[in-house]
């Protein structure tokens, strides 16, 4: 299934199938001297097949965790030429590290890494509201630092060790890493409704921004349906003050577990898209990630797609007056972003 295309490359995305060729691509073709091994990169051996399979686990190929990484197959002329993975869509920080290998040498110097790399971040920010993203090759690797920067990437001012400190990135396999950066323009705060869709407004209340999980989901339809639940396998002790000090008390009881709610969410987003496409809008990409995670998988129903309108804290606290709402449950947080949006009534 291509996911993304350009005039040079498409991407689709990768299956467990592909694991074994890929890591083919990566330690045995000709473009692997100049990426680990000997005698560029004694520093960076390539790795056995089991240390790859440890690093590019199943959910990578199964898109069981899409916000923990995935792995994307590029194809070129009908022909798989090379492998781009993501890793973890840090939505707090606002940045997810790309990676990016071609199965041979024969496929580079035509710009097919940097429009892969460019529509790669053109996809996440469409399909997971991240807008800043990273690669972090080896000074050494000029052909890759080539391509990189020919996507838009720039290598920051700052010293790459404060910079990976401030972002949490994991340790770098290279002792002369360089970090790029591409950076995306925000969606626009605003949403232009088209007549033949319908739209359901998003909320989501989780345990902590750094480490989520999800506790209730609230939803509102342009056709005034309403979809909420709670969520009964989260731990109170990961939340964080503020959640407790703002969204449990809020909580209205009957939580059920995540199949019973990832049911009835799919069951109430196929009413609404038996009569036309569904537009899903949130003002937050940890929203999109509460609908991955309640419904276990990477795809939205069908019919579905997710836009997001990223709003002002205050626009939505003027709504949540207007309508007298509360504030941080997930239900009425969905109805104030509809308000704010459509300026529909409560």
């Amino acid at each position: 299934m291509t996911i993304a295309g350009g005039r040079k490359v498409n991407l689709r995305r990768a299956a467990l199938a592909d694991r074994p060729r890929v890591y083919a691509w990566m330690v045995d073709s000709d473009l692997t001297p100049g990426m680990m091994g000997r005698p560029l990169y004694p520093d960076h051996p390539p790795p056995s097949y089991e240390q790859f399979c440890e690093d590019y686990e199943p959910y990578f190929f199964e898109g069981s965790r899409p916000f923990d990484g995935r792995g994307l197959i590029v194809q070129a002329d009908g022909a798989d030429i090379g492998f781009l993975a993501y890793r973890r869509v840090d939505l707090l920080r606002d940045v997810v590290e790309l990676d990016l290998w071609f199965a041979g040498l024969r496929h580079c110097g035509q710009g097919r890494g940097s429009e892969a790399l460019a529509l790669a971040c053109e996809w996440l920010q469409e399909n997971f509201g991240v807008n800043r993203f990273l690669v972090r090759p080896s000074r050494r690797n000029v052909r890759a630092l080539r391509a990189v920067r020919r996507a838009g990437f720039r290598e920051t001012d700052l010293q790459a060790r404060e910079v990976s400190a401030k972002l949490a990135l994991p340790k770098g396999r290279y002792f002369d890493e360089v970090l790029l950066f591409r950076v995306l323009t925000p969606p626009a705060a605003q949403l232009e409704r088209a007549d033949d869709r319908v739209y359901v407004f998003v909320d989501s209340e989780f345990t902590s921004l750094a480490e989520p999980r999800l506790i209730s989901v609230g939803a509102v339809a342009s056709d005034t349906t309403a979809f909420y639940c709670e969520l009964n396998d989260w731990p109170e002790e990961h939340c964080s003050e503020f959640v407790r000090e703002s969204v449990l008390p809020q909580l209205e009881g009957g939580a059920v577990p995540h199949p019973v709610a990832a049911d009835a969410f799919a069951r109430w987003i196929a009413e609404r898209a038996a009569s036309a496409p569904v537009t899903i809008v949130s003002d937050s990409g940890f929203d999109r990630w509460a609908l991955a995670d309640l419904l276990g998988r990477e795809d939205l129903p069908a019919g579905a797609e997710w836009r997001q309108v990223p709003l002002d804290v205050e626009r939505l606290d003027d709504s949540a007056r207007a309508l007298g709402l509360r504030r941080h449950h997930a239900l009425d947080d969905a109805r104030a972003l509809r308000h704010a949006l459509l300026g529909s009534a409560r």
